[in-house]
């Protein structure tokens, strides 16, 4: 049997997603995440915000302390058969907890060849994410947001706010990814008639093609999808808005 032997008729590749969700503390990534397939094992990686899923049934939570425990633990999923839905939470942190154990806790600089061994590291851990997809599951990594532009070249170059973290293990990352979305909270100031003035917060993500957020839906395409969605969740995007029945 050779290797071509192994290639299938693309019907017949069911499988998860990776999801990439990113932005700004407090921008909706965790609630977003619990809306997801039940059971959910929530995978915590910092403190931004667990607390966000209290009283939501069907999630269970861990909290590995490094690169070598996170690995097990992705290790066992692969054999897993419960679990419908994986998310990391903070992905982002972990690439400042390899930073952080292997030079600043050392009193090292980072040198060329640790960069090139962030990647390969962090690069393994996105492999096995990805696996863990292809085994049916849906899978979400949230990451905090950078902006890429220049100083002082704004009117040249178009500001890019990506996932923040190594670019070598952003680029790989956002290549993996099935979905890219930038979670966003707006604040809308409306004047009352007593002077005052009334102040709500709109939650919600840019998904379609944007000059300024990395987005990435994987879609027909012949569907339209809208640039900003407010109040988001898994069910608008993969039943409805990916469904062309909004």
């Amino acid at each position: 049997m050779g290797v071509l032997d192994k290639a299938k008729p693309l019907e017949a590749v069911t499988s998860g997603k990776l999801w990439v969700t990113y932005g700004k503390s407090g921008s909706g990534k965790t609630a977003f995440i619990g809306g997801f397939p039940k059971p959910l094992l929530y995978i915590q990686f910092g403190d931004d915000g667990s607390g966000t899923l209290e009283g939501i049934e069907g999630i269970k939570i861990i909290r590995p302390e490094s690169f070598t425990e996170l690995k097990d633990i992705l290790l066992e999923l692969r054999k897993d058969k419960v679990y419908k839905t994986v998310a990391c939470d903070t992905f982002s942190l972990l690439v400042e907890e390899w930073i952080d154990a292997n030079a600043a806790k050392k009193n090292k600089r980072m040198s060329q060849q640790m960069w090139g061994d962030l990647k390969t590291d962090a690069s393994e851990l996105i492999r096995e994410f990805k696996g863990i997809a292809k085994l049916g599951k849906e899978v979400v990594l949230t990451c905090h947001e950078v902006n890429d532009g220049i100083e002082g070249m704004e009117e040249e170059i178009l500001p890019e706010v990506r996932p923040s973290m190594n670019k070598g293990v952003r680029t790989y990352l956002e290549g993996m990814a099935n979905f890219g979305i930038h979670m966003v909270v707006k604040q809308k100031d409306k004047p009352q008639d007593d002077g005052t003035v009334k102040t709500t917060y709109i939650y919600g993500a840019h998904i379609g093609p944007n000059p300024y957020y990395w987005t990435k839906t994987q879609k027909p395409p012949s569907m339209k999808i809208p640039s900003f969605v407010p109040n988001l969740t898994y069910t608008k995007l993969k039943n409805r808005l990916l469904s062309g029945n909004e």
